[in-house]
């Protein structure tokens, strides 16, 4: 057994749990199921569901809402807030993490081979759609622009991940 920054004991199989019962609830729904949600998936008590969240979030294997940290915001690349990208299946409505992780989403979702991915130009608002599937990325002569350095993307996430967006042109970046 490991023991985390709080110096409780970690079990890796609740972690795991408790993960998967977040990207399942996120690729079925589109969001994140909340506390109560995630504790009758797992069979765990709210607690310990508590308790995995928070490991998963020190880990950055998700992000909880710093308000309300029952809450997931993020678990890569599934967003329960939007932050410029919309991802469409034949059923379910997405928030794409990003650029990168609005075009990752056909990987994850089994039953989905190919999405509709849709942003706006940050600059010009010149609206801009895909379909995006699993075999090549899609045409187009966007431009992807990632405000953060990488190596400072988990100084805020969520505000690296919103900032990472595709524009029309090399110009529009620079507007």
């Amino acid at each position: 057994m490991t023991e985390h920054a709080s110096s409780a004991p970690m079990n890796l199989d609740e972690t795991e749990t408790v993960r998967l019962a977040v990207y399942h609830g996120f690729a079925r729904t589109g969001q994140a199921p909340g506390l109560p949600g995630l504790a009758a998936l797992t069979g765990l008590a709210p607690d310990r569901v508590r308790q995995e969240l928070r490991t998963l979030h020190d880990s950055h294997d998700l992000v909880l809402d710093p308000q309300d940290n029952d809450r997931v915001v993020m678990a890569h690349p599934f967003a329960s807030v939007p932050l410029g990208f919309s991802v469409m299946g034949t059923r379910t409505l997405w928030w794409g993490g990003c650029a990168w992780d609005s075009f990752a989403m056909p990987h994850l979702l089994r039953d989905e081979p190919d999405v509709l991915v849709a942003t706006r130009c940050p600059a010009c608002d010149t609206p801009h759609a895909w379909v995006v599937g699993r075999e090549a990325p899609p045409q187009g002569g966007q431009v992807a622009h990632f405000l953060i350095p990488m190596s400072r993307a988990w100084d805020d996430v969520v505000h690296t991940c919103g900032n990472q967006r595709l524009f029309c042109s090399t110009d529009c970046v620079d507007t």
